[in-house]
């Protein structure tokens, strides 16, 4: 019971990871969460009925983890389709120009002559 007691709290950590980096504009891969999850609820499933239950605490953190995380993952899809929908229409990315600013502004010190266009 402490195992997977444990196992549940690893994956809320693993799930508030993927949100951060997700919330970072990182693209994450959420097979080896889906897995762990699976094999967690079996095993859940498979105690009976009176042990399963201390579960729940746990177990209902990791639904509520994975709220955050299916929201930000959604906004990131929608972000990434405005993105290709201004590059199909021949639109600057506001994205890529935040980030061509953000670099060419965000330098630090003189620039020197042989790095002028």
């Amino acid at each position: 019971m402490a195992e997977l007691t444990e196992r549940a709290a690893s994956l809320g950590a693993a799930l508030e990871e993927a949100q951060a980096e997700a919330e970072s504009g990182a693209l994450i891969d959420l097979a080896g969460l889906e897995e762990r999850v699976a094999r967690l609820c079996a095993e859940a499933e498979s105690m009976p009925r009176g042990e399963a239950r201390a579960l729940l605490g746990p177990l209902g953190d990791l639904v509520a983890a994975l709220d955050p995380l299916a929201a930000c993952l959604t906004d990131q899809q929608a972000r990434r389709e405005q993105s290709i929908a201004a590059a199909l229409s021949g639109r600057d990315d506001p994205h890529t120009a935040r980030q061509r600013a953000a670099a060419a502004y965000g330098r630090s010190g003189p620039v020197r002559a042989d790095e002028l266009p």
